[in-house]
């Protein structure tokens, strides 16, 4: 008696085809940024990055329009592995302050070891950074998509990254009630990263000395009258 088949579900042969398609992706981001970290970004050709990571030419551009959308999707990855990482310990109780140092800490050293690559990363960002009225707007966030190197998602995906330590911060009393920290949150991503394409930084120490003096900057009318974190600063 022979044995019957198994049945298939086109369910879940769609969901194999898409983790598939994903793995794929995440393959392709991950082997065009190693060599972008090694040679940079201009020495690096798309046959060198379809070999690397075993797809044809021809599928490299199926998935990503441009060297920059690979370098941006490999970046937004770890972005997004900071935010969990951040999201994590706020739950877990941790001082908001103490993320939030660990957060850019992080993003710092990032900065310096690749600073190669932050020309390409930052131009994308600062050329599609979202207004927050945008951000609540799917439908207007969407239509940026098409800019280049898709710099809409990925200043979306590092402003998610800072917005919840700073709401962290302001459910503790350290910001006003009254604060936008939707804003905040666009407005120190912007300062960030333009420290990191002008403060001809030497070193993680000095990029986040710089960070913080623009933090200091633009908080300084955020921060509660009363909180620690403004004491902080006058002194």
């Amino acid at each position: 008696m022979r044995a019957a088949r198994p049945r298939l579900y086109p369910e879940r042969v769609k969901v194999d085809r898409q983790e598939q398609e994903e793995a794929r992706r995440d393959r392709i981001a991950r082997a065009a940024f190693e060599l972008f970290a090694r040679s940079g970004l201009d020495a690096i050709s798309a046959q060198d990055i379809a070999r690397a990571a075993y797809v044809s030419r021809t599928n490299l551009y199926r998935y990503y329009p441009s060297k920059v959308h690979m370098l941006l999707a490999h970046f937004e990855k770890a972005v997004q592995a900071s935010r969990d990482d951040a999201l994590e310990r706020l739950r877990a109780g941790a001082n908001p302050q103490q993320v939030w140092d660990k957060v850019t800490a992080r993003m710092a050293d990032l900065g310096v070891r690749y600073r190669h690559l932050v020309g390409a990363v930052g131009q994308a960002v600062l050329g599609a950074s979202p207004l927050p009225a945008e951000r609540a707007a799917p439908a207007r966030t969407e239509a940026r998509l098409d800019l280049p190197g898709d710099g809409m998602r990925t200043a979306l995906t590092l402003a998610a990254l800072v917005e919840p330590v700073l709401l962290a911060m302001q459910s503790q009393g350290r910001l006003r009630p009254e604060a936008n920290v939707n804003m905040l949150s666009v407005l120190l991503v912007d300062a960030f990263i333009l420290a990191l394409l002008h403060g001809g930084h030497r070193d993680q120490r000095d990029v986040l000395r710089d960070w913080q003096d623009r933090f200091s900057l633009l908080m300084h009318g955020a921060l509660a009258p009363d909180s620690a974190a403004h004491h902080d600063l006058k002194s």
